[in-house]
């Protein structure tokens, strides 16, 4: 008996290994950075003033690695057309240990970043897979703020660790999405932005939290099942809901949610989620919600260790069945 319990273990062991080493590796590593990046818009790079000002407003420091976005680099990141010359949103980011979170404030007071929120970058960052980080944006003059999203990917770039671009424009697709939506029920009493940005941070986990291996259909069950869970049933019409499937869709076929990059999703959508919820904004809106005689529910609570063991032994049962496909095939 010894002796095959012995054996089963070994077979176990070579089993994993094989499959740990047969996972892609993502080209952005775990490890911390020395320095954080402080990125320009392109515009700033001929404009003294308004440089000085946006480095007054990131905090940036003697010892930043500074670099700009140009248009070919959101071009290259974003899939979008632009001029230098309107380029003036700009980051400083500063890559944390895994685990520690991503972190994302912005600076209007000189001024406003007019077409994305703080918690929209944080959602197509963690589509991108910026997980832990400390990000600042900032811009001396309004501005509509996608040069700071490129930035965050130049800064990447800068410190030899590039994102896949397929998944950058995957976050891009993401952020028009959201963006449209929250512009279209913008006057809505029962609508609000943190609203929709929990219920996509929910369903990418809930997507990540199966490996990223849904097919369209059940993509959009769980869609729904979070618009419900937070109140938007009524608000988002069919068009809305079937954009939201499509670039959770694309994200997943671009391996966002998949292998060691699920882990850390969940991880910091988990974070995400519970930020949103301690938001005055979100606690305003559960507040009007309640009135109205729905309860926003939470759809990213512990689960319970034995289901938590059972579904681990359920997906490394699937790889083994899966790896052995693959020799086969």
């Amino acid at each position: 008996m010894n002796i095959i319990k012995y054996g089963l273990l070994t077979f176990i062991t070579v089993i994993v290994t094989a499959l740990l080493f047969a996972r892609p590796v993502s080209a952005v590593t775990e490890e911390a950075w020395e320095e954080a990046v402080t990125v320009y818009g392109a515009a700033l790079e001929s404009n003294a003033e308004l440089q000085n000002t946006t480095m007054q407003l990131l905090g940036t420091k003697a010892s930043d690695k500074t670099t700009y976005v140009y248009a070919e680099d959101l071009n290259k990141y974003l899939n979008l057309q632009s001029s230098n010359d309107v380029l003036k949103s700009s980051i400083r980011i500063k890559k944390l240990s895994k685990g520690s979170g991503l972190t994302l404030t912005i600076d209007e007071s000189k001024g406003q970043i007019t077409k994305i929120s703080e918690d929209t970058y944080k959602n197509a960052l963690l589509t991108a897979g910026v997980t832990d980080a400390d990000v600042k944006i900032a811009a001396a003059e309004d501005v509509t703020g996608e040069s700071a999203l490129a930035g965050v990917y130049k800064a990447f770039e800068a410190q030899g660790e590039p994102i896949d671009q397929k998944q950058t424009q995957a976050a891009q697709e993401e952020l028009d999405t959201i963006t449209t939506i929250n512009e279209e029920n913008e006057n809505k009493d029962d609508y609000s932005q943190e609203q929709l940005n929990k219920a996509v941070a929910e369903a990418k986990a809930e997507v990540a939290q199966q490996d990223g291996k849904l097919s369209t259909d059940e993509i959009r069950n769980v869609v729904i099942e979070k618009i419900n869970n937070n109140g938007l049933n009524s608000v988002l019409n069919n068009n809305q809901i079937n954009l939201i499937v499509n670039f959770i869709n694309n994200a997943q076929n671009q391996g966002v949610f998949t292998g060691t990059n699920a882990d850390k999703f969940v991880d910091s959508a988990t974070q995400y989620v519970n930020d949103i919820k301690n938001s005055d904004a979100f606690k305003k809106a559960a507040d009007k919600a309640k009135d109205a005689g729905k309860n926003l529910k939470d759809s990213l609570e512990e689960q319970g260790v034995w289901e938590k063991f059972t579904s681990a032994v359920q997906s490394f049962f699937n790889a083994i069945v899966n790896f052995f496909k693959s020799l086969t095939a």
